[in-house]
């Protein structure tokens, strides 16, 4: 048994995804050898070499590929800072990736990254007043790209790496305030919600994750993740192989592995989404022994933090009907906030729309929407169809309905 169907493909996403492209091949292979082989200054040699021909490109006007340089300025100041433990250096090209995706409309589809890694490193140099500023500089930049016209997968992305800055600054918080002072950004998560995005997380955040993922699936995982530091890049990283060890089967060796993330990022946002996954496949796999205590980890960290921590399905969205009922009614109450959560994640078009519409307008919308009748339905998708009536006339609608992790979400209609 597999902890999720969704997660048995990450092993193949991983390959088909769209990784950075490069300027010259023969210098890519150059540096993935390098970085290979544990040679990373002569990798960000190889690199820093390729970045000036570049900038000599562009200062003569020629055409240069921006999301080429984007993604060249963040794989340099990921070897600097996470390989070389050169922070400064790190800063610099960090703050050049930030430039450049300010400039172009090109990369505009990016997520502010640089920023959340900037914030890093400042925590990594326990220089909590600046990595707390940055936290909050990604909070204000992410709410500006979650506002423009941007894919599904950008705004979930987004979306997710706004609930873990949120919770970066609530442990920031936490080792500055007392218990009574304390009251946490992010005072709910709800650990199914992570799901259908977290497998894309690795490949994205982490530059050099195509490189260590081949270094780490020739050596033991138990053993790679022991040995590697506790910094941002590695815990995400090393997320990612848990998942990918267990995706098609929870394995003592795959057990190992979680055991061995657990230790070394115990109390972690990906410790969390980990846990959750493991505590459901236990669950269904009825090893109560075991989800029982994945449970009162969980519950643990929550409390610690001050969070609440929401296992399992919502009832509310049990089935595509209750869904709709559940949607109707949110309509009515002019509740913004369950209307979106009846879509699945990343769709918030209609948000935009609802929200220049007003409560009353809302409420009308809710009141007027038709029966839902099935057309097809499956074990993880189902077609319906409603019936409006407009200015005497009669329109069908179809809606696309999603089983995620055991909730029934809308496709936009």
């Amino acid at each position: 048994m597999h902890i999720s169907k969704c997660l048995a493909s990450f092993v193949l996403i991983f390959f088909i995804v769209e990784l950075p492209s490069y300027c010259n091949a023969e210098i890519d292979q150059k540096v993935a050898e390098a970085y290979m082989k544990a040679d990373y200054r002569t990798a960000v040699k190889l690199l820093e070499d390729e970045a000036k021909q570049l900038k000599e490109k562009g200062l003569k006007s020629e055409t240069i590929n921006f999301s080429d340089v984007y993604q060249k300025n963040l794989l340099l100041a990921n070897m600097y800072a996470w390989k070389l433990n050169d922070f400064e250096k790190a800063l610099i090209k960090y703050q050049n990736a930030s430039d450049v995706r300010q400039s172009s409309k090109e990369i505009s589809q990016f997520p502010p990254l640089e920023v959340l890694f900037i914030a890093a490193i400042y925590e990594q140099k326990k220089d909590f007043l600046r990595a707390r500023e940055y936290y909050h500089n990604f909070l204000k930049e992410s709410v500006i790209f979650n506002e423009k016209e941007n894919d599904d997968i950008s705004i979930m992305m987004s979306e997710e790496l706004i609930k873990f800055s949120k919770y970066q600054i609530d442990g920031i918080n936490l080792k500055e305030q007392t218990s009574a002072q304390f009251k946490p950004l992010l005072p709910k998560i709800k650990l199914s919600s992570s799901l259908p995005i977290f497998q894309f997380l690795a490949i994205v955040l982490v530059p050099t994750a195509q490189y260590d993922f081949t270094i780490a699936m020739k050596t033991d995982l138990v053993d790679f993740i022991k040995q590697s530091p506790i910094n941002l890049n590695s815990m995400i990283l090393n997320s990612a192989l848990v998942l990918t060890a267990a995706a098609s089967s929870v394995t003592e060796s795959s057990e190992r592995a979680f055991e061995a993330y657990l230790l070394k990022y115990p109390d972690s946002y990906y410790s969390l989404s980990l846990r959750y996954m493991f505590y459901k496949f236990y669950k269904e796999s009825e090893q109560h022994e075991k989800a029982g205590k994945l449970l009162k980890e969980i519950e643990t960290v929550g409390r610690k933090r001050g969070i609440e921590l929401i296992v399992g399905s919502d009832k509310r969205f049990s089935s595509p009907e209750k869904t709709w009922e559940t949607y109707k009614d949110a309509l009515i109450a002019g509740d913004m906030d369950t209307v979106m959560e009846c879509y699945a994640p990343g769709r918030r078009k209609h948000k935009k729309i609802f929200e220049v519409f007003g409560k009353e307008k809302l409420k009308e919308i809710g009141g007027e929407i038709g029966k839902l009748e099935k057309v097809s339905a499956g074990k993880n998708e189902a077609e319906y169809m409603i019936i409006r009536k407009e200015n005497d006339k009669e329109f069908a609608y179809e809606i696309h309905f999603y089983n995620l992790d055991g909730e029934w979400k809308m496709q936009e209609f």
